[in-house]
């Protein structure tokens, strides 16, 4: 069933603007016309994000790199292999590393902090020289990476919090490296922060600024609490918006994740759009829920546009829009930056960026079972730089 609103009014231009500005390699698709109930016009600086969002605004690779460190040894602790997207980076890093001439496995943290610190330990002993964790931060894992750089063991997060962070303690840092996302974001928490407002932007400017949310928040894990308060704090901007449910998700609570979004979903007869912090909800349990419940008139939001969002969006009866970012990308940065870090250089920005895709641009949506990649080959780019010299 498709669950996608009636749109009657026209988008601003603003998008081949941001197209010329953004340096992008050649994806642009017209952004949809937002349903306006006659409660007021969307500000225009909602519009222009989202906006730019439907044309992509991902920017180029570095330009230049130094030579590849040799003989380097990664482990890669995931939060949960059966999070999509972890898996995805953990692929990505193995295969980056491969073209770098470095060893690289993977250790399964199986959504249990206990389990982060033995794969932490379990590295170490088996003599890595760096790990990157995968979705897991600092703070849930302090003591075995301080053990882990008195080893002399190089620490890296991706989509992970230091713990610097405040969400983490605020104390000293223990991350050597960091995804960078690029120029316009101070931070990895600006960036999910600002992903957050982002998807915010979307239900006011695609509503007409209408929007009543039920919104399915994961909490306990830093990603999650910054997007959500992007989220939440956009959405509070828009004087007819508002929140009419939330079903906060924590870690523990996985298993009965569909359970939950279905008692929240009744509990929110109101709710004219739904919208998920991050994809792998929607496969452990929202995506079923809403396919048995066959709403209509109803805007569902997915996530990071993982290779099962753009499946559910294609088949129908649930999500219908999501937000890409690419972790494959990422991931490919990440190494980037192990490799200069090495190397006594700093990190270089790399526009990861993002894109809007739903049933107004079909077309572009990433290829059956592909995720979102980006308009930029990652891997050839990376390997030609490392190659070069």
């Amino acid at each position: 069933m498709n669950l996608s609103q009636p749109r009657t009014a026209k988008y601003a231009l603003f998008a081949a603007i941001a197209g010329a500005a953004l340096t992008l390699a050649g994806c642009s698709a017209p952004a949809p016309e937002p349903t306006n109930s006659g409660t007021g016009d969307v500000p225009a600086a909602v519009q222009a994000n989202v906006d730019a969002a439907f044309a992509g605004t991902a920017g180029p690779l570095p330009d230049s790199s130094p030579a590849i460190s040799p003989a380097h040894d990664v482990w890669v602790v995931s939060a949960f292999q059966q999070v999509s997207g972890l898996a995805k980076i953990a692929e990505e890093i193995q295969a980056g590393a491969e073209v770098l001439g470095w060893k690289a496995g993977v250790c399964d943290g199986q959504n249990d902090p206990g389990v982060w610190s033995t794969c932490i330990r379990q590295g170490v002993a088996a003599g890595a020289d760096t790990i990157v964790l995968a979705g897991v931060d600092c703070g849930a894992t302090k003591q075995a990476l301080v053990e882990a750089r008195e080893a002399g063991v190089t620490i890296a997060g991706i989509s992970a919090f230091d713990c610097s962070d405040p969400t983490q303690g605020g104390s000293e840092s223990l991350f050597d490296v960091t995804v960078q996302y690029g120029e316009a974001f101070s931070d990895v928490a600006d960036y999910f922060t600002q992903v957050g407002k982002l998807r915010a932007d979307y239900l006011i400017a695609t509503t007409g600024g209408t929007a009543q949310v039920l919104h399915v928040a994961f909490a306990g894990v830093a990603i999650g609490d910054y997007i959500a308060k992007g989220f939440t704090e956009e959405l509070a901007t828009c004087s007819g918006c508002s929140i009419v449910g939330t079903v906060t998700i924590t870690p523990p609570d996985v298993p009965n994740l569909r359970q939950m979004f279905e008692t929240g979903l009744v509990q929110a007869a109101g709710a004219t759009a739904i919208v998920t912090d991050l994809d792998f909800m929607l496969s452990l349990g929202v995506q079923q829920a809403l396919e048995a419940a066959a709403l209509t008139d109803v805007t569902v939001l997915g996530g990071e546009c993982v290779v099962d969002t753009i499946a559910f969006m294609r088949a129908g009866g649930g999500v219908q829009a999501c937000i890409g970012f690419s972790n494959g990308r990422a991931a490919w940065s990440l190494l980037d930056g192990i490799n200069r870090f090495y190397n006594g250089e700093k990190p270089v920005q790399s526009t990861i960026g993002w894109q809007i895709f739903d049933a107004s641009n079909e077309g572009d949506w990433p290829a059956e079972g592909e995720p979102f990649e980006g308009p930029v080959d990652y891997r050839a780019g990376y390997t030609a730089l490392w190659t070069a010299n």
